[in-house]
């Protein structure tokens, strides 16, 4: 079953927050809209209560769409950001019908094979990184967490494990597994960039 946490009225606009990889908050300054809209945002892989499970983007999509399902949503917005975004083209590809518009932030697409190969041979390293307490705190802080929000990052981080960092990698979207993305006819709206802005 997929956890999801849910803010503003079940009348309002959906909308779908698809968070980045192991960051369940990722949109925590979005969630103020809940007075306009009805936010769902799912515990996707490698956070919240689906911290210590690999991430499987054919099964997580299927899981997304029973919840829309059970929720009585028939359209809904969608938008994602890094691995969330990646996840949320896909969805829009498979069920364009499903969705009213797709906003696509810092998608890591297409993949060189020697990245994916660097990144997992990095896994044991960066996730003994994610465990340490105090490095949570710094990230909660910059990303504007409540203290409430860093404590749950904090304490779910430690399931993750090597094998669900790597798959986050392994399992990164490739374009040409999509032949239909190019027709895809929504209202879409993508950022990516190839380096960090100081803001």
């Amino acid at each position: 079953m997929l956890y999801f946490d849910e803010y503003g009225s079940k009348d309002a606009p959906a909308i779908l927050l698809l968070h980045g990889a192991g960051a369940l908050d990722t949109f925590c300054r979005q969630y103020c809209f809940f007075e306009k809209y009805r936010l769902i945002v799912p515990h996707l892989c490698g956070a919240g209560q689906a911290a210590g499970r690999e991430y499987r983007p054919g099964s997580l999509m299927r899981e997304i769409f029973a919840l829309l399902d059970r929720l009585n949503i028939d359209r809904v917005g969608v938008i994602g950001h890094s691995l969330g975004a990646q996840l949320a083209v896909m969805l829009v590809c498979d069920r364009p019908e499903r969705f009213s518009f797709a906003v696509f932030l810092s998608a890591w697409v297409n993949p060189r094979h020697e990245s994916i190969k660097k990144y997992c041979s990095l896994a044991e390293i960066s996730v003994k990184i994610l465990h340490l307490k105090w490095l949570i705190y710094l990230q909660g802080t910059y990303w504007h967490y409540t203290k409430k929000q860093t404590e749950y990052m904090a304490e779910y981080s430690k399931m993750i494990t090597p094998n669900v960092y790597k798959s986050f990698f392994i399992n990164t979207l490739k374009l040409t597994k999509l032949p239909g993305y190019m027709s895809v006819d929504i209202p879409m709206f993508a950022i990516c960039g190839t380096e960090k802005l100081r803001i």
